[in-house]
């Protein structure tokens, strides 16, 4: 498959590890859409710890990025999970699993997920490199690659749309 999109359910705290995470899928995986949602949840500058969340509970701002990432849970071809996260992250990943988005799965280091974000998930990984992998894989990058041995083989067909 080419031109894979993909979207990353993630904390805000973790807003600097998902835009590594972005350049490194971009590097790996040129011409890869990524729907990104750093930039539309980045508060202004200048505001104090309290005024960012009150920002962020505005319509104004939370209205437009609540949709933009609902849209994008349900549209992305692959859903990536970077864990440990918090309720909106898990909602995020519902969402995906609900509409028959595939999802891959990090969990944080101390990270021990629930049921049902257990459940939710299609493939977890224990790396970002093991992610980059799957990801090159559901891009059509996996000459050589044996698919009854690939972790991607679960989600192939339905990230394929």
């Amino acid at each position: 498959m080419n031109h894979l999109t993909i979207y990353t359910a993630a904390s805000f705290k973790m807003l600097h590890a998902v835009r590594l995470f972005h350049m490194a899928v971009q590097e790996r995986i040129p011409g890869i859409t990524i729907l990104d949602w750093t930039a539309k949840a980045t508060p202004p500058d200048g505001l104090t710890p309290a005024q960012r969340r009150e920002w962020f509970d505005t319509e104004q701002s939370g209205g437009q990025v609540y949709a933009f990432c609902r849209d994008a849970c349900v549209s992305a071809d692959v859903v990536v999970y970077l864990g440990q996260a918090g309720q909106d992250a898990g909602v995020e990943v519902g969402m995906a699993a609900a509409a028959g988005v595939p999802v891959i799965g990090v969990r944080g280091p101390l990270e021990a997920p629930g049921l049902m974000l257990h459940g939710a998930v299609d493939v977890w990984c224990y790396s970002i490199e093991q992610v980059l992998q799957v990801l090159s894989r559901l891009d059509g990058q996996c000459a050589g690659v044996d698919c009854c041995d690939c972790e991607a083989l679960s989600i192939c067909d339905r990230a394929e749309r």
